[in-house]
């Protein structure tokens, strides 16, 4: 009979979940709240399903990087083919896009004899390209309330994507540990010569293996796209390193032949509730993905060294087998104390949970009641803090915040969907005065501020208006408007002929668009100027300085840029100033930020269309704080930007000093 172990592979997940629970009990009293747990299982079930599938893969010792497009492709396919033709056939597409998607990976590995780290590289690209070509760069709305109950609905008081998970992790589990699939997936992956010579069909595991990954990354598709209301492009970026940190963290081998779906699960679950303290305890957006990253190499540590453990907390011998050497009193005392630490180990953790559960609803009670004399609090969730324009918005609401004394947390989306309504919903459970909004599509910004509207909490929302919700005040720049402004000066500094190129944001995303429209209605007033290629340069100054080469070395002619943001207007300069075309490419960007105040200065750049990140910051709190205080303010605000050329610099630089931003112009 196989010896059971409380430190086998899998239960290491839940030895590790149980201690990052105890330390959260004892530092915030808000993490034990019913709807956080459901929070923290909620924003578990995505990546839960796509690891799921990475768990069948990796057992293979083979590895699936294609999950998080095949995600973002069949969510796309479902929500188009929903449109015209109804849930059922929505769904069936989309399981049907994840099954082939995962076949092709399959084939390409077995029959190509392709590495699958280089397979699925490459196939992640083509899917995500696909997603792009096939909805070109705009999601597609959703409005079957059936397929939307996937995500928003509940059973029981639990949210319908809890039950699909576990539904999920029930259905795939038994078929890895009761079924002769299962049985063949491990022997292959264990020795895969060996398998084969036993007569199993390692062809076909394997590309089943990849079949299960695509189709559970479609079902995760599903509960994103009802969760936001919307199939976006971009959906599902990233998401596979998350997944595959699950795996790793729940005790699947990467070298192949062991591992458990429940291990995996749990391992998400983990990573749900890191991300979810780490929230909830207000820590530094830039520090939490170190976090994170030490908890994956432990794990990986753990992994690596699982004899470590078992020394440690070694069972005694068998009763009647000596071992080597004389016995003592004392020997028998330790292979005793050996013998009981698992065990005494399982008693403390439970201990220590309920002391901590005691005192979380002490301090909850003493809080609630302290609760009026509190200061007023903000939650700001913003689209990016990779950006230095959103880095100088944030700077600037931290200084409002700080002269108003309002209770200021910042959390960071990195442009994605998915964590954007993830962090929007922990911080609900925080019960701020008010929730700051800079959503990272119009979209995704709807599904939280609707989630807000049930919860009492208002919102103030900038840069990007949501599609759905009541909003208590919305202020931003106009996007188009920008465009135009980009496309006026473009004109004139190129003197009104000439052919000018386009670098657009982030495809999918509602300022890229928005401002790509203004641009191109902008150069319609510009006859003179021909537009002979507009490509994406992500909002990103590298990829936009490569963008750029390749651009001028196809369209040698081109005597104008435009970059939709600064980063990319100066990756064009580098792109130019190598090619030694400074003084003849004229370039212009938008945004107003310090290195493209410098660069307009220099006349590297022509002119940026300003819009004072800064202030826009400071203007968010005051408002905030207006709305937490039950005062009456402007519903919708609309500012617009200033373009700055190289004769005003100066005078702009002056203007954001008395504002307080001394960081912009050094």
């Amino acid at each position: 009979m196989k010896k059971f172990s409380l430190f086998n592979d899998q239960l290491r997940a839940v030895w590790m979940l149980a201690l990052v629970a105890i330390a959260l009990v004892f530092a915030t009293p808000l993490f034990l709240q019913s709807s956080n747990m459901l929070n923290i299982l909620l924003t578990a079930a995505v990546v839960a399903l796509i690891a799921a599938g990475q768990t069948y893969v990796i057992i293979l010792a083979e590895i699936d990087l294609s999950v998080g497009a095949v995600l973002g492709f069949s969510a796309i396919i479902t929500a188009s083919v929903m449109t015209d033709h109804g849930p059922v056939a929505g769904l069936a597409a989309g399981l049907l896009v994840g099954a082939l998607a995962g076949a092709i990976n399959g084939l390409l590995v077995t029959k190509t004899r392709m590495p699958s780290f280089i397979a699925t590289l490459a196939t992640m690209s083509i899917f995500a390209g696909l997603t792009l070509q096939f909805s070109q760069g705009n999601p597609v709305k959703v409005t079957s309330e059936a397929f939307l109950a996937l995500g928003q609905g509940n059973l029981l008081g639990i949210p319908t994507p809890i039950w699909i998970m576990v539904g999920a992790t029930v259905l795939f589990g038994y078929i890895l540990a009761r079924t002769r699939y299962g049985r063949e997936l491990y022997a292959t992956g264990d020795n895969e010569d060996a398998a084969r010579l036993a007569g199993v069909n390692t062809a076909r595991v394997k590309i089943m293996a990849f079949m299960i990954s695509g189709v559970l990354a479609a079902i995760a598709g599903f509960i994103l796209t009802a969760r936001l209301g919307t199939a976006q492009p971009t959906a599902g970026t990233g998401l596979e390193l998350s997944a595959i940190a699950a795996v790793i963290i729940g005790g699947t081998s990467l070298a192949g032949g062991r591992g458990a779906l429940l291990g995996t699960v749990i391992g998400a679950v983990l990573l749900s509730m890191i991300d979810n303290g780490l929230n909830l305890l207000n820590v530094s957006p830039f520090l939490q993905g170190v976090v994170k990253g030490a908890v994956i190499l432990f794990a990986v540590y753990i992994d690596r060294n699982s004899g470590v453990l078992m020394r440690i907390f070694r069972q005694p011998p068998p009763s009647g087998v000596k071992t080597a050497g004389p016995t003592t009193a004392a020997g028998t005392l330790e292979i005793g104390a050996r013998a009981r630490t698992p065990q005494i180990a399982a008693v403390t953790i439970l201990a220590l949970l309920v002391v901590g559960a005691g005192i979380t609803t002490v301090v909850r009670g003493t809080g609630d009641d302290a609760a009026g004399a509190s200061n007023k609090s903000a939650t700001l969730v913003i689209s990016t803090l990779n950006n230095p324009f959103f880095v100088s918005v944030a700077d600037g609401a931290k200084d409002q915040a700080a002269k108003l004394s309002l209770n200021l947390d910042v959390q960071n989306a990195n442009n994605n969907d998915t964590q954007s309504l993830n962090q929007a919903t922990t911080a609900l459970v925080k019960k701020p005065s008010v929730l700051v909004l800079d959503p990272t599509s119009s979209e995704a910004g709807g599904s939280i501020t609707i989630q807000a509207n049930q919860a009492n909490i208002p919102v103030v929302a900038f840069d990007r208006v949501p599609d759905q919700g009541t909003l208590a005040a919305f202020i931003g720049y106009d996007a188009i408007q920008a465009g135009k402004n980009g496309a006026k000066a473009l004109c004139e500094a190129m003197g009104g002929t000439g052919k000018a190129a386009e670098l657009q944001g982030i495809l999918g995303t509602s300022v890229a668009r928005d401002r790509s429209v203004g641009f191109q209605e902008g150069m319609k007033e510009c006859p003179g100027v021909e537009l002979v290629a507009i490509q994406s340069g992500d909002f990103d100054r590298g990829k936009s300085l490569d963008v750029t080469t390749n651009m001028l070395q196809a369209n040698p002619a081109i005597t104008g840029i435009y970059g939709a943001n600064d980063e990319m207007a100066l990756g064009a300069v580098a792109a130019v100033k190598s090619r030694g075309l400074l003084g003849s490419i004229k370039i212009v960007g938008n945004d107003g930020i310090g290195d493209a105040l410098d660069a307009v200065r220099n006349g590297e750049m022509s002119a940026t269309n300003a819009e004072s990140p800064f202030a826009l910051g400071q203007e968010v709190i005051k408002i905030s704080h207006a709305v937490a205080s039950g005062e009456t303010v402007e519903g919708s605000r609309v500012l617009q930007g200033k373009l700055v050329t190289g004769a005003s610099v100066g005078e702009f630089c002056d203007y954001l000093r008395g504002l307080g931003d001394r960081a912009t112009c050094k």
